[in-house]
């Protein structure tokens, strides 16, 4: 009988101890949780180191952010801080929107373009920052394409009189062989899902209806 008891007393003992153990392991799991969580809320976003290329007549601390970005435009190309220049010019335009002391920012921009996505990013991102301070855009040697793109994102474009720029969807272009086709005997068969999908097959006249289809998509 005392036996029965000591071994109930020892199973109640070593369930409570269990308990016990669980619940200190859960909190230390939420804590350790909470913890990783505050190291990933606390990682700061890529800062860029400021060069002071001219200092204004008076005392201030006010200042004009001069943001470059020449070359490809590119995911696939790294960046100073970030993965890619990208990242790079948001994060830049993202730094000189969020600093009070910055009153207006130049963007110089000497690039003929590249991915339309990429592309895509860094011109919201401008007009992001346009909405809440002064966005003048230079355009230097080249702004096309893509260039011409991120441009338009400016509140102010400038440029020189030798800027090459412009060639946004601009023009598609195409070649019609029909009669080479009949002068020497070849025809072209075109199986199709669509009503449009060879619209723009050489091997025959394009249509009046696909005709205004593509002038209205440029």
């Amino acid at each position: 009988m005392g036996a029965d008891r000591r071994l109930g007393c020892l199973s109640i003992f070593l369930f409570i101890a269990l308990c016990a153990s669980l619940f200190v392991n859960f909190v230390l799991m939420i804590v350790a949780f909470q913890r990783l969580g505050g190291i990933r809320e606390a990682e700061p976003i890529p800062r860029f180191r400021e060069i002071l290329l001219q200092r204004g007549a008076h005392a201030t601390t006010d200042k004009i952010a001069v943001i470059t970005m020449r070359g490809l435009i590119s995911t696939s190309i790294p960046g100073n801080v970030s993965d890619s220049m990208v990242d790079d010019l948001r994060a830049a335009l993202q730094q000189a929107r969020e600093d009070g002391r910055v009153k207006a920012i130049v963007l110089e921009i000497d690039s003929p373009g590249g991915e339309v996505t990429a592309s895509d990013e860094i011109y919201s991102a401008v007009v992001k920052t346009r909405a809440r301070k002064p966005v003048v855009v230079y355009m230097d040697s080249l702004a096309a394409s893509g260039g011409y793109y991120v441009s338009c994102g400016g509140k102010f474009l400038m440029a020189n009189e030798t800027t090459i720029t412009g060639s946004i969807g601009v023009i598609i272009q195409t070649l019609n062989y029909e009669q080479l086709f009949n002068k020497i005997g070849l025809a072209s068969v075109v199986f199709k899902s669509g009503k449009f999908k060879d619209m723009l097959n050489g091997a025959r006249p394009i249509t009046p209806e696909e005709r205004k289809l593509v002038q209205d998509f440029i």
